[in-house]
């Protein structure tokens, strides 16, 4: 099956590569698809990373907190250190826009993990379903990419490596299955981070966004993890 998850994720890393073709298309609605993204990524971390995240807690008892904690932490210190210690403008534009790029590398390197995890279940058909609305996020995210970060739009290197961060979380996560406990500390770690770069980068601020996308982003998420549910009761 890792071929399936391998063709998945070289599919996610062909829509990234391409994603300022797509956002010359529909820039126009990047609010709604940033909402809509906001409120399926959201629901995918509670209903499907959070409780594999749980899991865990088997192998690395209390531990596995201070791991998630550690990650959550880390990109918040990151940020505040470049708020705080780089004073020229175009220096700071710079450097946040690199943290952004790692935060975006962290989520996509979780998506391709999280693939791993559909897939490793008793149903081979939840793998699919999961997949579908992690495109949809990897879609979103690309375009709110190149919306924020004009900084990496013509750096074609930078673009390949965030490009193929899904396949790299992929072939990370089928590495360390084997070695559960070190499998879990690395997701916990990295799960922290992203809930930090979900909460800071991707939910709109104040004003910004609509409510009727997220919500409909959230519906779905609902309804993919139902769907997920009543396979593996099959």
């Amino acid at each position: 099956m890792i071929w399936v998850e391998l063709l998945l994720g070289t599919i996610m890393t062909v829509i990234h590569f391409y994603s300022e073709f797509f956002y010359k298309k529909i820039h126009k609605h990047h609010e709604e698809l940033l909402s809509f993204s906001a409120g399926l990524f959201i629901t995918l971390i509670f209903v499907f990373l959070l409780p594999e995240f749980f899991m865990g807690k088997e192998l690395l008892g209390n531990d596995i907190f201070v791991l998630l904690i550690s990650g959550f932490v880390v990109f918040h210190l990151s940020e505040k250190y470049i708020y705080q210690h780089i004073k020229n403008k175009n220096r700071l534009m710079k450097n946040l826009a690199e943290l952004h790029a790692i935060g975006f590398f962290v989520d996509h390197f979780v998506v391709g993990m999280a693939l791993v995890f559909a897939f490793s279940s008793s149903n081979e058909l939840l793998g699919i379903i999961v997949f579908f609305p992690l495109l949809l996020h990897t879609f979103a995210s690309s375009i709110s990419l190149t919306h924020i970060d004009t900084y990496f739009k013509n750096n074609q290197l930078v673009n390949l490596a965030l490009s193929t961060a899904p396949l790299i979380g992929i072939i990370c996560a089928e590495l360390l299955s084997p070695e559960k406990a070190i499998y879990h500390a690395v997701f916990s770690f990295i799960l922290g981070g992203l809930l930090y770069v979900t909460i800071r980068d991707m939910l709109p601020n104040k004003e910004i966004g609509n409510p009727r996308f997220f919500l409909a982003g959230f519906g779905l998420g609902l309804i993919f993890f139902i769907s997920s549910n009543a396979l593996l009761l099959i």
